[in-house]
């Protein structure tokens, strides 16, 4: 993209309140120019990293005049920006993309790793969820958040890594390193929901989120629920699921947000039963 085409591309969108972002630390960012036919349909912000298994690109932004139905155009761009991506040495590309484009990006050889989704908490979406009460939930003590900040990046790094999203070696993980180390501290940092699942009191399980105040309510955006290993294979996962939405409703929660990987379709399920729908899937495409 020309300098004086990126330069008005960017005021454009600080005006309207949503700038174009600030490279990572380790990034090299790149914004081209989305042509369809010769014509000047929008244009993209490209992000190149280099990671242990090879280097990385991921769409940054994707602004385009496009609709969405089109999905033969879809495709089109989708491979393109792929081969683009490869032409400067990247072995991977990964974007978020709306529900209504992963058909095409489907067809250009994406593959989804990721759901992100949001919605009004609603006990009554799922009363098969509230059958099963063994699993109850409380807030964790000093000696389990300790343990959380340990075993919750294992968790979650492992579940990133198998959905493509990010390299467990990689710099970027920084950010998320922070925020649980600071929930180790003595007093956990406010807003942050911590609780342990448990069974006839004995802890089973553990889960974490961030709520965030609202005029109507509280939003609850979703990190991380594990068994622990010990506890797993014993049919707890929608007791506990159960459990936390009782403990969002007792809260005050009004919507919920979380994100669940592809990969686990029983997760992917069970969280669209008790929220409206998918806010944007992650979808990656492998260039070597």
């Amino acid at each position: 993209m020309a300098d004086a085409e990126l330069a008005a591309w960017a005021e454009a969108r600080a005006a309207d309140g949503v700038p174009l972002p600030e490279p990572y630390a380790e990034d090299q960012h790149e914004a081209v120019t989305v042509e369809v036919d010769g014509v000047d349909v929008g244009g993209a912000v490209l992000a190149f990293g280099d990671e242990p298994d090879g280097r990385r690109c991921s769409v940054r932004v994707l602004q385009t005049t496009l609709p969405r139905d089109d999905t033969e155009v879809w495709t089109a761009v989708a491979g393109a920006l792929g081969e683009h991506a490869r032409a400067r040495g990247a072995t991977s590309l990964t974007t978020a993309v709306a529900p209504a484009l992963t058909g095409a990006f489907g067809r250009a050889g994406f593959q989804a790793t990721m759901i992100a989704g949001a919605g009004p908490l609603d006990r009554d979406n799922a009363p098969d969820l509230q059958v099963d009460r063994t699993v109850a939930v409380r807030p964790m003590d000093l000696e389990e958040r300790r343990r959380f900040a340990v075993e919750a990046r294992e968790v979650m790094v492992s579940g990133m890594e198998l959905a493509g999203v990010v390299d467990p070696a990689s710099r970027r993980l920084d950010e998320l390193d922070a925020r649980l180390a600071r929930l180790a501290e003595d007093s956990a940092p406010e807003g942050e929901l911590l609780l342990t699942a448990t069974v006839a009191d004995e802890p089973v399980g553990s889960a974490w989120a961030t709520l965030v105040p609202r005029v109507d309510g509280l939003d609850y955006f979703g990190h991380t629920m594990f068994l622990y290993a010990e506890h797993r294979g014993r049919g707890l996962s929608k007791s506990f699921l159960g459990a936390l939405v009782r403990n969002a409703e007792h809260l005050g929660v009004t919507d919920i947000h979380a994100r669940v990987y592809g990969r686990d379709e029983w997760a992917r399920q069970q969280f669209l039963r008790t929220t409206d729908g998918v806010e944007d899937v992650h979808v990656r495409k492998d260039l070597s």
